[in-house]
């Protein structure tokens, strides 16, 4: 008997609209629940109303940036155990680095590839929420 892989709450703060539909489409179309927030004070308070299993947050934002939004859930101790991946255009030496110091557990560089994207994401949750070919 197989059993279903359970839904994941994914939330993704990107200022940017189509980079954040595209993002929408392709994890919601994988069968997860997706939140959104365009900047990164609305996602602080997302993640910390709705505490997701991932959050995928954009570095440069306007009103915070992904850096503050890191610093700030990693200050929670139930937030050392949520994967924070950053998933940005900062692909210069030193930034994964400093995403990583700052408390993203990593860093992935945009544009994204679609056909792969869902993976890449879904190695960050356990087994039971992950995806299976075919979009089952």
């Amino acid at each position: 008997m197989t059993t279903k892989p359970r839904k994941a709450t994914i939330l993704v703060v990107e200022d940017d609209e189509a980079s954040r539909q595209l993002v929408l489409y392709l994890l919601e179309d994988a069968g997860h629940r997706v939140l959104a927030a365009e900047n990164g004070a609305l996602g602080l308070a997302l993640a910390l109303a709705h505490g997701p299993d991932l959050v995928l947050c954009d570095l440069q934002m306007p009103v915070m940036n992904g850096y503050e939004v890191a610093r700030h859930l990693r200050l929670h101790p139930e937030w050392r155990v949520v994967p924070l991946v950053a998933v940005t255009a900062f692909s210069m030496p030193g930034d994964r680095e400093k995403a990583l110091e700052v408390g993203f557990d990593d860093h992935l560089s945009k544009p994204i590839t679609p056909e792969t994207f869902v993976q890449q994401i879904e190695a960050f949750l356990g087994p039971s929420f992950r995806s299976q070919p075919g979009g089952t």
